[in-house]
């Protein structure tokens, strides 16, 4: 298995302590499904043995080694490996798996021989390169310092289960050429999906946070710093990660008088939302941006801030207000942690979004093959700075009534 997609260091954090993430065990479960059609070269195989300790058939699906004439396994991860412990703990009894068991001896070579084995290994096993901590162009004397580490193992199959071995027939390797080339095309895609990094959700930042300056009460404003958007699940051939939008077009404001946000108001323009740096013309129908461009927030109802606020301490609250989008304004519920950072204001949260709410269709769903989840999260992290021409307790624009109205027009 070559290291695309995959970086060296990615697949190397995939055996993190000699053990086998979940998505390394997620893809082991692949190549024996393609292992097991026989259809790939000889070297690639399924190796069962018992568990030292369960005793139940434990699989691995490995690639071998041909050296002078005989195959030869090479752990990659070195003698502690588990396949390792279990073939010394059977004795060297195991199967090796294609299409069809056959059983075998595998016999562990002495340290002396085993230099230019390893070496060809990592010549036919690509994925095994980025554990072996020599370079397979290296001279021997490279390799006869990792030896004692990396044990190897001669593959002697027990004639008599050779004998039996039947002839494949021209149509199974058509069959299983088609299941091979689908179960491929799964590979791809699901690590297509899992390798899209997904940006994490916004929170609070967490660098320390200075003594906070100036009074509290008043009108902040989003500035600098202040990013919306959306996350959705998205799955595909039983694969899922998330779909994230960003934006930084972020404005509004807050009044705060006597502890409490007493009302506000906020924009985000919907058309300059990106996915992965860039705009999504699909996004964009679903969310009718050529009618209304804008989604707007308003707060319902005061928001206490509790007396700890003031000093700079973190507080998670809830509250009401209404959130217009593609024409319709219904009233949400949202939770956000807050903080003062010395001159500014920090407030991170989200608002579930059930679509169809909303009147929001979602892009054409394909089932199993790919869809899109019927809901989602808007998340915000607004960085706010006091107002001083403002006056503590004018909400600096309409009245909140008269702005749901705007968001309903």
């Amino acid at each position: 298995m070559a290291s695309w997609p995959f970086s060296d260091d990615r697949l190397r954090a995939m055996y993190a302590g000699g053990r086998a993430d979940a998505t390394a065990r997620r893809f082991a479960r692949l190549w024996m499904a393609v292992f097991g059609l026989g259809l790939l070269p000889r070297r690639w195989v399924i190796l069962e043995v018992a568990g030292r300790r369960s005793r139940r058939v434990t699989r691995f699906p490995l690639g071998m080694a041909d050296w002078h004439g005989q195959w030869y396994l090479v752990p990659m991860l070195g003698g502690q490996c588990n396949w390792v412990q279990n073939v010394r703990a059977a004795g060297g009894r195991a199967m090796l798996r294609r299409r069809r068991a056959i059983q075998c001896r595998l016999v562990e070579v002495p340290v002396s021989e085993r230099p230019p084995i390893i070496q060809r290994y990592l010549e036919q096993v690509p994925g095994a390169r980025p554990h072996v901590p020599v370079d397979r162009r290296a001279p021997l004397a490279d390799f006869e310092a990792i030896a004692p580490r990396y044990p190897v193992f001669r593959v002697e199959p027990d004639p008599a289960t050779l004998a039996r071995s039947r002839k494949r027939r021209w149509w199974r390797w058509i069959l299983g050429g088609a299941v091979g080339a689908a179960v491929l095309i799964v590979a791809a895609a699901g690590a297509f999906i899992k390798l899209q990094p997904a940006a994490p959700a916004l929170v609070l930042p967490t660098a320390h946070a200075s003594t906070p300056v100036g009074p509290l009460d008043g009108t902040w404003a989003a500035g600098s710093g202040s990013v919306a958007g959306f996350r959705v699940r998205e799955a595909a051939l039983g694969f899922s990660n998330d779909v994230v939008g960003r934006t930084t077009a972020v404005t509004g404001t807050i009044v705060i008088a006597g502890n409490r946000v007493i009302s506000a108001t906020f924009h985000v323009s919907l058309t300059s939302i990106e996915v992965g740096g860039k705009t999504q013309p699909q996004f964009a129908r679903s969310l009718g941006t050529r009618d209304h461009p804008t989604a707007i927030f308003t707060l319902a109802e005061p928001v206490v801030l509790g007396p700890a606020f003031g000093s700079g301490a973190v507080i998670t609250v809830t509250g009401t207000g209404y959130l217009a989008m593609n024409g319709t304004s219904r009233q949400v519920r949202f939770a956000l942690s807050g903080r003062r950072d010395g001159s500014v204001m920090q407030a991170a949260g989200s608002i579930p979004v059930m679509f169809s709410e909303w009147g929001i269709a979602p892009p054409k769903g394909y089932g199993f093959l790919g869809s899109l989840a019927s809901r989602g999260t808007a998340e915000f992290l607004l960085v706010l700075h006091r107002n001083p021409a403002a006056q503590a307790g004018k909400p600096g624009g309409a009245p909140r009534s008269s702005v749901h109205a705007r968001c309903l027009a």
